[in-house]
């Protein structure tokens, strides 16, 4: 095993066959980077920013349920399939290529999205815990 091999992301991509001829080319490995960038969509925090409040006035606020501040887990998989996902054979009426976008990949039936998010987590086994929010 070569220094690069041991200590880098391979670039390499794995085609995932769906059907009627579609496809989709994932990263085979995802890259440090990549992790952060699930970690960082796992998390919103919205915190209450009223001006003049002190920590107890918070505090107060907050068990009395008048607190703005909430946390938010949302999901990863969009996340997930925008850092993982290279290419695709998807076209539209016009046989244009459709982008790689947020949107489209937002517009996946759940069964195909939930597919390729299995295909990429099962390259990535150790991505479960490095996603965690701890």
């Amino acid at each position: 095993m070569d220094i690069m091999e041991k200590y880098f992301v391979d670039s390499r991509t794995d085609k995932i066959d769906l059907e009627d001829d579609q496809w989709v080319s994932i990263k085979s490995q995802l890259s440090i980077a990549d992790q952060d960038m699930l970690k960082r969509s796992l998390i919103e925090v919205e915190i209450d920013a009223t001006p003049g409040l002190n920590r107890s006035e918070r505090r107060r606020r907050q068990k009395a349920g008048e607190s703005n501040t909430s946390i938010k887990i949302r999901p990863s998989t969009i996340a997930l399939l925008e850092v993982a996902i290279v290419d695709w054979s998807f076209v539209d009426n016009d046989n244009n290529k459709l982008p790689i976008t947020t949107e489209w990949i937002g517009r996946l039936k759940p069964e195909w999205a939930n597919l390729i998010e299995d295909a990429v987590e099962e390259r990535n086994s150790p991505l479960q815990a490095a996603a965690t929010p701890q």
